[in-house]
């Protein structure tokens, strides 16, 4: 297997494609912080809405179902039209300016969330925030590949998707306080102008690398989507980690869309309880997981590749008894006590399998790559994990009254954290011999 020989450390001097040319390390970090800041606020957008289901459904008619619509279908329909070919553009043109454009357009539309009095009034917003955030994550994995050499990129990977429970920490926090002393509309416009601001900070500052920094070759043409499509057949781990991800992403968005209501309407939970207590504690295990995840893969992968995918097979066998439990707990108090550690075993999924992308996709396809296991998770995942729970919420309350939402989501999750890991032992089989066929470094 062919070894990195490349610096962490790039020269400052421009050269070939393998010595991290034009990529000082202070600007590199600094374009770590901005494109972490901006996730921060991609999920901050997304999870605004699930803190505000219950005093939304107090001011506009709506079911659980067309809540599961609203946070997942809905959004991943058309997040996944558009990620492609943002994608396949973030391969051929600046990737910083794409994720800006992308930043601004949702936020804008997060803002008209804040004016929505119908739920196709709320949809349509909902469907612009859709389009605008299909614009952020594909094309900063790009980026990150272009500032890390492959044996750091799973570190850096995990510190930038620590933004996404920050982010659900803030919303959590900022939904709960500034709705219950300006109402749920101010919410999405105090969104709305954190982005608008932040996108053209990220422009201004946030460096744009050369392709293929640290790496052996020069980067070739890009890839039409088909051939890269073919990628996640041709190397079966990138497949099995696909599958993997739509499946941690159905279990971590029907919990985070409905964990606040089920706090709320089933142990009684206050909007202000929600704020200072389940947001501090999702944000800060889902970022415990995510770092940890990074930390020990990366130790464990310097003697196995495989445990890119044993690692969290065991973390998703820990979670589901973990969670069941959880949920079964007499006070909202104890539910957040007990599922801080399944929280934090569910994200291991997420750092490994974003990294193997980038390990194994070529330069001149990660974005597209990235957007290819971004559809699986949002059609899958996003589309899936509200919808199911809230489908069942409306069938078992029917008979269990409010009681219905806690059960739906431990028969609606609990068999899906099986399946994840038994998708991760999979790709175990193949990951080191697909790092060999290409002759990736690691």
């Amino acid at each position: 297997m062919a070894q990195s020989t490349a610096s962490d450390a790039p020269p400052p001097s421009a050269g070939t494609p393998g010595d991290g040319r034009g990529l000082p390390v202070p600007g590199r970090w600094l374009g770590v912080g901005l494109l972490t800041v901006i996730y921060v606020l991609n999920y901050m957008d997304r999870q605004i809405l699930a803190i505000l289901i219950e005093p939304i459904k107090a001011d506009i008619a709506l079911t659980d179902t067309q809540v599961g619509l609203l946070t997942g279908t809905l959004f991943a329909v058309f997040y996944s039209i558009i990620t492609i070919p943002v994608a396949m553009l973030a391969d051929r043109m600046n990737r910083i300016w794409i994720i800006a454009i992308g930043c601004f357009l949702w936020s804008c539309f997060t803002g008209l969330s804040g004016l929505a009095v119908t739920f196709l009034a709320l949809a349509i917003a909902r469907i612009g925030v859709a389009f605008g955030e299909a614009g952020g994550v594909a094309p900063s994995l790009s980026i990150l590949g272009d500032y890390f050499t492959p044996r750091r990129r799973v570190i850096a990977i995990s510190l930038v998707t620590c933004a996404s429970p920050m982010g659900i920490m803030a919303g959590a926090m900022a939904g709960g306080l500034i709705s219950a002393e300006y109402g749920w509309r101010a919410v999405f416009y105090f969104a709305a102008i954190l982005g608008i601001i932040a996108a053209p900070l990220l422009i201004w500052l946030a460096p744009e690398p050369p392709r293929g920094n640290y790496e052996k070759d020069a980067p070739g043409r890009p890839l039409s989507l088909p051939a890269t499509v073919a990628l996640f057949f041709r190397l079966p781990t990138l497949g099995w980690m696909a599958l993997s991800c739509g499946f941690f992403a159905m279990i971590a968005n029907g919990l985070i869309t409905w964990m606040p209501a089920v706090l709320m309407r089933v142990y009684g939970a206050s909007g202000q309880d929600i704020a200072l207590y389940y947001g501090p504690v999702i944000g800060i295990s889902l970022m415990i997981g995510l770092f940890s995840s990074g930390a020990i893969i990366s130790w464990f992968a310097q003697r196995s590749l495989r445990a890119f995918a044993i690692v969290p097979a065991i973390a998703m066998l820990l979670c589901a008894p973990l969670f069941a439990l959880a949920l079964t707990a007499d006070t909202w108090q104890m539910v957040l006590l007990w599922s801080f550690v399944p929280i934090a075993l569910i994200n291991f999924v997420v750092p490994p399998a974003l990294t193997l992308v980038q390990n194994l996709a070529p330069p001149e396809a990660r974005s597209t790559a990235s957007a290819v296991l971004m559809l699986v998770l949002n059609l899958v995942g996003i589309g899936l994990g509200p919808l199911v729970v809230g489908m069942a919420s409306d069938y078992f309350s029917r008979e269990m009254g409010d009681d219905g939402l806690r059960y739906a989501m431990i028969i609606s999750l609990v068999p899906i954290m099986i399946l994840t890991a038994i998708t991760l032992f999979i790709a175990a089989t193949t990951v080191v011999r697909d790092h060999e066929r290409v002759a990736a470094p690691v």
